[in-house]
């Protein structure tokens, strides 16, 4: 949420006069047509002309962090925030969406309570959480609660989980923490008992442990999922072909090709379009080490930028820039 929020397209508002301007201006448009080569330079001559522009940082920090050069993306950002003025906030936030891409969690919560925004009094919340913190994130939480939007649904989420009388069912607010901070294998890995706790007294408590076996089996925990699969005694209304989906996602992560192929076509004419060609796609993606024959299988005939993903992660990245939607991503791909 909070990258796309802060990075995402990096519209540069060009607040600068002459020689900067026009660099932010080229770097603009050259990420937007995905020639990132074009972009960080110019972004770089922006930042030697005006170290302190926030606009010239964001934008050249933005390309760090895809190159995945962290520590550089957090400088940029650390230079630029004593004269940012109205706007050290926003400088903040971003550096606390860099340290959480590059999984220095802890790191991220000083900048994103020092930046006074609400997004960011809800990141350093889901850091107090996954930390067991549970009264420092409360008190955040109720802070944004009442915020219009995501935000405020998100904590308003977490505080009745956190409410919930049963250990169980409040330890999975912690959880969902983890998931949000990118630190997944850890939380699916909490999560087992977690779930099924909630599941016992919850209406949507098998829509919870689907979820969840989902994320299980994309992240490479198939047991998980298959443990959790095991305690859907019914299938949500209309989705039991998304149980199917799952379980074959499951398969190909425990390197069960053949199964996961032959799940998947038999729910080519009985599943939902779009449902269908994500399932398909999220069960390639786990097959890539696993099952790459399946995930070859799988592939075929779909297009985007996960088809891309499963075709550069099998070593085809002709064909994967073939079939990249995102221009970001294709130019990454050499495309």
């Amino acid at each position: 949420m909070f990258f796309s929020l802060l990075f995402g397209g990096c519209q540069i508002v060009t607040s600068l006069l002459g020689n900067v301007n026009g660099k932010l201006a080229e770097a603009d448009t050259a990420l937007k047509a995905g020639d990132l080569a074009t972009a960080a330079a110019k972004y770089d001559e922006a930042v030697k002309a005006a170290p302190t522009n926030v606009d010239a940082a964001s934008g050249a920090a933005y390309l760090k962090m895809l190159a995945g050069d962290y520590a550089a993306a957090d400088a940029l950002l650390a230079a630029a925030e004593p004269a940012a003025g109205a706007r050290a906030g926003e400088v903040k936030l971003r550096r606390a969406v860099v340290a959480v891409r590059s999984g220095d969690v802890d790191k991220a919560r000083e900048p994103a309570l020092g930046s006074g925004l609400a997004a960011g009094k809800l990141l350093a919340g889901e850091v107090d959480l996954a930390n067991g913190e549970r009264d420092a994130a409360r008190a955040l939480l109720t802070e944004v609660q009442a915020e219009p939007g995501a935000i405020g649904a998100v904590a308003s989420e977490y505080l009745r989980l956190m409410g919930d009388a049963n250990p169980l069912v409040a330890g999975l607010s912690e959880a969902q923490a983890l998931w949000a901070l990118g630190q997944r294998k850890v939380a699916v890995r909490s999560v087992e008992d977690l779930v099924k706790a909630y599941a016992e007294s919850a209406a949507d408590g098998d829509e919870q442990v689907l979820i969840w076996a989902g994320r299980a089996a994309t992240v490479g925990e198939p047991d998980v999922a298959f443990s959790l699969l095991d305690a859907i005694a019914v299938s949500p209304p209309g989705q039991a072909w998304r149980v199917q989906a799952t379980r074959g996602i499951a398969l190909c992560a425990s390197g069960q090709g053949d199964a996961c192929v032959q799940v998947f076509e038999g729910l080519a004419n009985s599943a939902p379009g779009d449902g269908y060609a994500d399932a398909r796609l999220s069960a390639a993606l786990a097959a890539v080490e696993s099952a790459p024959a399946a995930a070859q299988k799988l592939v075929e005939g779909m297009e985007g930028d996960n088809a891309a993903r499963v075709l550069a992660a099998l070593g085809d990245k002709s064909a994967a820039a073939g079939v990249a939607a995102d221009p970001v991503f294709k130019s990454q791909l050499g495309g």
